[in-house]
C-alpha cells in the first residue's frame, strides 16, 4: 500500500473544472446449468475511480497536475482528494478497536428498508468534525483524533453503540500510471494555452 502525503491535496481547481469517475465493485458471476446465475461478492466494498483533466485546463492548472505527479514520484506515493459528490458523512458512525479507540465509519442506508453499508473513513477533517455520544457533541478536550487513520481515541471509552458523529473527508489516491499525457487543445500565447489530458487517472487507496 502507498504511503499517503496528508499535506498533498488535490485543488478544488482542478475538480471545480471538470472530473469523472467510477464506483466500483467486483463479483463472481457464474452461470448454472438451469439458466440461473451464481453470484459471490469478491469486493466487500466499493473502490473508486476519478478521472481528471478531462476539459481544458488553464495553464496553472495544468502546472499543478503535473507539480502532483512530481511529488509523488509518479504515483508511487498517494495524496489526499475530496470527492465532490461523497465528501461529508451526516450519518457517521464508530467501531471500537480497543478500549477507548474506535475507527470511523460512513453509514449509506437505504431510505426504503432497514439495509446499510459503512465505509470505513481513514482521513477525516479536524475543521467541522463532532463526535457525539448518544446525539451530544463531546467536548474537544474529551478526545484526540487521528486524521491520518480516521481513529479517535476517548479516554471515557462508551459503548461503540453510542457513538455517532458528523463532518467531511477526504479520499487517498494515487495515479494509476506511472505517465501521465497531455495534449495542447488551445495553443497561442503562453498564459493563453490551453491543455487537456487524455487520460490521467486516481485511484483511490484503500487503508
Amino acid at each position: 500500500m502507498p504511503t499517503v502525503f496528508a499535506d498533498v491535496i488535490l485543488s478544488n481547481s482542478i475538480i471545480s473544472s471538470g472530473i469523472r469517475g467510477k464506483n466500483m465493485r467486483k463479483n463472481s458471476r457464474v452461470p448454472t446449468d438451469n439458466g440461473s446465475e451464481s453470484i459471490n461478492v469478491i469486493w466487500t466494498q466499493t473502490l473508486r475511480e476519478f478521472e481528471i483533466a478531462t476539459v481544458p485546463l488553464t495553464v496553472s492548472q495544468w502546472r499543478e497536475i503535473e507539480n502532483l505527479h512530481e511529488v509523488t514520484d509518479g504515483g508511487a506515493y498517494g495524496f489526499l482528494l475530496e470527492d465532490p459528490k461523497d465528501n461529508r458523512a451526516l450519518t457517521g458512525v464508530m467501531a471500537n478497536v480497543s478500549t477507548g479507540v474506535y475507527q470511523l465509519y460512513n453509514r449509506r442506508t437505504h431510505a426504503g428498508s432497514s439495509r446499510y453499508k459503512d465505509r470505513k473513513i481513514t482521513r477525516p477533517r479536524a475543521l467541522g468534525f463532532v463526535p457525539m455520544i448518544s446525539a451530544a457533541p463531546i467536548d474537544p478536550a474529551n478526545y484526540t483524533l487521528d486524521v491520518t487513520t480516521g481513529r479517535i481515541t476517548i479516554p471515557a471509552a462508551p459503548s461503540a453503540a453510542t457513538l455517532t458523529w458528523t463532518g467531511l473527508f477526504y479520499t487517498p489516491v494515487n495515479f494509476v500510471d506511472d505517465f501521465i499525457d497531455w495534449s495542447l487543445v488551445v495553443p497561442g500565447a503562453m498564459d493563453a494555452r490551453f491543455w487537456a489530458g487524455p487520460s490521467v487517472v486516481l485511484m483511490e487507496i484503500r487503508e
